[in-house]
């Protein structure tokens, strides 16, 4: 057989069979997507790869396979050599994967959602580095006027000059405003796209930014999925990004729902206070400030058993602010943080962050 048989067709040149297999399992096997995640999970705990537990007896064992389910897994090579096509045709297509197992998977997603939440697999096309800045993932509730839009463009470009990342969202209103402006300025971001990134064509501005390694675009759908079949997906769409992001920066009430306390979330100037978002946009430094303690704020979700059940781990933030070396560490393990903006934190604070 292919996992496990060197003597099986050969696969398509450039594709990365463990990709392929997890595209088998979430997007074709035919297997309810939740029990799909059950399996993974136990067929991961002890092996190194799904390639080396589907070739294990013990491995399969672990994994509390029902007869018709030990049936579709048995196809799996058949699946996994027309899988192996798709990769390639979407790789092709510039089109990325990111598997939940990778280091490059977005850690945010492990942090903000349980274990059954996260998805399987992301599609990303671009400069998937850039993702290993701080995403700030602006929220509005209702239509922002001309002014908070204004202001919003200010303070995300100012941001991405700091090092933080606009996360957006496609989707009618500020989002199309603020990518309108923030091509020709050729301020860096990342846009959620609620399709399949294979079924997306981005206009000639976008493709170039792309191209030019100042835009990522991501997807937490399959790639195939059409834009009619996306239409009802905006609202788990904007779930994921919420859950993407390193921090919220709200623009207009009513506030996001489902607020962490590890995930910071800043008002715009005049917005009123809710429970989870107290805090008034001050500048860049403050913002970084903030984000710095989530490492040491907040844990992973853990759990004895996979579900939805798991509870987060809390661990208690240092009595103490941090040093200013300390500081630029932790912010390290976020992403870039720019030379200017390690001068500024070394630099004595003349005021205090305002609540």
């Amino acid at each position: 057989m292919l996992i496990n048989d060197n003597t099986a067709p050969s696969p398509p040149p450039h594709t990365d069979l463990e990709t392929a297999i997890w595209v088998w399992l979430a997007y074709q096997c035919g297997l309810p997507l939740r029990r799909t995640k059950e399996i993974i999970m136990a067929l991961r705990q002890g092996s190194p790869s799904l390639q080396a537990a589907l070739a294990s007896a013990d491995g399969l064992d672990r994994a509390s396979l029902s007869s018709d389910e030990k049936e579709t897994l048995a196809q799996v090579d058949a699946g996994v050599i027309s899988a192996q096509v798709l990769v390639r045709q979407w790789q092709d297509a510039g089109i990325r994967l990111l598997r939940q197992d990778q280091s490059a998977y977005p850690d945010t997603l492990r942090r903000h959602y349980r274990p059954l939440q996260q998805p399987l697999l992301l599609s990303t096309r671009g400069e998937v580095g850039l993702l290993d800045m701080p995403l700030i993932l602006p929220t509005t509730g209702d239509t922002p006027d001309a002014e908070a839009s204004d202001w919003t463009v200010t303070v995300l470009q100012e941001l991405a000059g700091e090092g933080a990342l606009p996360l957006l969202v496609a989707e009618p209103g500020l989002s199309v405003e603020l990518v309108r402006r923030f091509l020709p300025q050729g301020t860096p971001f990342a846009l959620v796209i609620p399709q399949g990134l294979a079924t997306y064509t981005p206009p000639a501005t976008l493709s170039s930014a792309i191209d030019g390694a100042r835009v990522v675009l991501l997807s937490p759908f399959p790639p195939q999925q059409s834009a009619a079949a996306s239409r009802a997906t905006l609202s788990p769409t904007r779930s994921f990004a919420q859950a993407l992001a390193h921090g919220l920066l709200v623009i207009t009430p009513p506030h996001p729902q489902g607020l962490l306390p590890e995930q910071p979330c800043f008002l715009r100037p005049g917005i009123p206070k809710t429970l989870g978002c107290t805090h008034t946009y001050v500048d860049p430094e403050d913002l970084f400030m903030q984000l710095s303690e989530v490492p040491l704020a907040a844990a992973p979700y853990v759990s004895s058993s996979p579900g939805p059940e798991a509870t987060p781990v809390s661990v208690e933030p240092p009595p103490a602010p941090l040093e200013p070396e300390d500081l630029i560490s932790q912010l390290a393990r976020l992403g870039h943080v720019p030379d200017v903006f390690k001068q500024r934190l070394r630099q004595p604070r003349n005021h205090e962050p305002k609540d």
